[in-house]
C-alpha cells in the first residue's frame, strides 16, 4: 500500500504523519479516520472550517484517488483548514 507524508497545521504546530492510502481510496474515505487518529494523539487542526489538502501548490479533490491527481507515494501533502465564512 502506498505511503504518503502528511503535514497537518495543528494548534500545537506542524505535525507530521505517515499514512498508508490504497491506490483506489479517496481522501473523503480516509481523511476522517486520519483526523480521528490525530485527535486521539492530542492534535487538532488549527482554525475553524473545512479541511483542505494541498499538494504541489494545488488543492486536491477529495472524491478522486490521489494517483489520478498525479500524487505519488512518498509525496508530501499539507492539511489545513479553510474558513467557510470568510
Amino acid at each position: 500500500m502506498p505511503k504518503f507524508q502528511m503535514y497537518f497545521d495543528t494548534v500545537r504546530g506542524e505535525t507530521r504523519y505517515n499514512v498508508d492510502i490504497d491506490e483506489n481510496e479517496t481522501l473523503s474515505e480516509v481523511l476522517e479516520e486520519i483526523l480521528f487518529d490525530l485527535r486521539e494523539r492530542g492534535d487538532v487542526l488549527a482554525g475553524e472550517g473545512e479541511p483542505q489538502v494541498i499538494w504541489n501548490g494545488q488543492s486536491l479533490d477529495f472524491s478522486i484517488p490521489l494517483y489520478q491527481q498525479g500524487v505519488r507515494p512518498n509525496d508530501v501533502l499539507r492539511i489545513s483548514t479553510i474558513a467557510t465564512n470568510g
